[in-house]
């Protein structure tokens, strides 16, 4: 008899649900893979857009600085230092003591107003007064105020400074003893005098 011949045992093949799952992680794997590359675009434009936001704010403008002094010429820059003078006045004014401060003021208020063409600035430690060069000076100390003019002897009404106080000076104790008329008349005189020497020039200084 002849002898039967054994039969190998075919492979088996992958089970379809295998064969999906192998499948599937594939593919989730190449998901994985691009999904950095596809967050990079994305980055870029939100810095194009954080850039784009900060270039639309508004530049702010600068400061309009203040010209300098040496900077001005003529009418301007007499304007300044008049400006600059009267802002020092002010100053000194706001600091005097109470017993003085408000004989300082009315004694000024009558120099700039019977000496329109005056200049006035700090000299001295007080207000000082110009015109074809210095005429007067206010000096305000602890208890009284002197009113000092430089050609006091020279000025007509010069008796009326020997009897107010002294040669060329009037002192003042208080806003009763201020006789408005006599220093009108003297402070007039003083500009006069300093203008028949010599041209007043813009700077309250005489010409030479």
């Amino acid at each position: 008899m002849a002898r039967s011949k054994k039969k190998t045992p075919a492979k088996k093949r992958p089970a379809k649900a295998a064969r999906r799952k192998v499948v599937a992680k594939k593919a989730s794997a190449r998901k994985a893979a691009k999904r950095p590359a596809a967050n990079k675009p994305a980055k870029k434009s939100a810095k194009k857009s954080a850039k784009k936001s900060v270039a639309r704010k508004p530049a702010k403008k600068p400061a309009a600085k203040r010209p300098a002094a040496g900077t001005l010429r003529g009418k301007n820059a007499a304007a300044f230092n008049k400006a600059t003078a009267r802002a020092e006045v002010e100053g000194l004014l706001s600091r005097l003591p109470p017993p003085v401060a408000p004989i300082v003021k009315t004694l000024r208020k009558l120099v700039l107003e019977a000496a329109p063409e005056a200049v006035e600035r700090v000299e001295g430690g007080g207000p000082s007064y110009f015109a074809g060069g210095m005429f007067a000076r206010i000096e305000p100390h602890e208890r009284d105020v002197l009113v000092k003019f430089i050609r006091g002897s020279e000025l007509p009404s010069a008796a009326v400074l020997l009897a107010e106080g002294g040669a060329g000076t009037v002192t003042l104790s208080s806003l009763d003893s201020v006789r408005e008329s006599v220093l009108r008349t003297l402070v007039r005189e003083a500009v006069l005098l300093n203008l028949a020497r010599s041209p007043v020039q813009p700077n309250g200084q005489a010409s030479a």
